[in-house]
């Protein structure tokens, strides 16, 4: 099944955040084609250097979940503006992320099994 994670949270909510990159990770890990993508605040998960520390409330890491989904592979489709306005690119990001626009979420949804929203 195809599946598209969407997270918009980052920083400014942690749990929100982290229950997203958790979602993504049981999909991954049922066997499902997993893409995340990243817009608003979300975009900053992309970050190498922020994701590790972003913690929800109680909690699994962040950290450990996000580095299983780049092991995997899995697609990190970070929002171009969001992720230019947030300092987030190519010299920061994780080894599976790239810039996407707003027509490429649209198209990977309508595509998609099921589009899950954090």
């Amino acid at each position: 099944m195809k599946v598209v994670v969407s997270v918009t949270h980052g920083t400014d909510d942690p749990t929100q955040a982290t229950l997203g990159v958790l979602a993504a990770k049981a999909a991954a890990d049922q066997g499902h084609e997993v893409t995340v993508w990243l817009q608003g605040e979300g975009a900053v998960l992309a970050n190498k250097n922020v994701y590790p520390h972003v913690q929800g409330v109680n909690m699994p890491a962040m950290k450990d979940a996000m580095e299983a989904l780049v092991d995997k592979g899995v697609p990190v489709w970070v929002c171009k503006a969001c992720g230019v306005a947030r300092d987030v690119g190519e010299s920061n990001w994780v080894a599976t992320a790239s810039y996407k626009t707003m027509g490429d979420f649209v198209g990977a949804a309508l595509e998609a099994d099921k589009n899950i929203d954090f």
